[in-house]
């Protein structure tokens, strides 16, 4: 089985966007398409990982470090700052704006963190209502 996996084209990538239905959808799929950075890395950010200022986000590795979970207190977490572009971190700042007392930047229910079924429940039938092909299809053609 070979996989023709391929990085979207900017016109792909605009009918994807255009094909979600929410603004933090939106702004997930650009920081997911701009940081290269797997969902995981990115679902829990707080709004407090914002330095809009300066365009950069701190992820957290993991959410909660190991002391924390074996202890319950919490310790330092290991910690990455990662740059946005100018656009981006406005876009960011904008929602944040409009969106008061959100905790984290992505939540999903009861203001828990984005779980992983976003990519099935919202990415997935994005891409098919954008004309990009389903690869659950492609899977059945092998």
């Amino acid at each position: 089985m070979t996989s023709d996996l391929r990085p979207l084209g900017p016109e792909e990538r605009e009918r994807l966007l255009s094909a979600l239905r929410s603004e933090g959808d939106r702004i997930m799929l650009r920081l997911l398409l701009e940081t290269g950075r797997p969902l995981d890395d990115l679902r829990g950010a707080r709004v407090s990982d914002l330095d809009l200022d300066w365009g950069l986000l701190r992820l957290r590795r993991g959410g909660r470090d190991v002391e924390e979970r074996e202890t319950g207190e919490k310790g330092e977490q290991e910690a990455e700052e990662i740059s946005l572009s100018p656009e981006l971190s406005a876009a960011i700042g904008d929602y944040v704006y409009r969106n008061p007392g959100k905790v984290r930047i992505f939540e999903g229910r009861c203001g828990r963190s984005m779980g992983p079924k976003w990519i099935r429940c919202t990415l997935l039938p994005a891409a098919i209502r954008s004309g990009l092909r389903d690869p659950r299809a492609e899977k059945d053609q092998e």
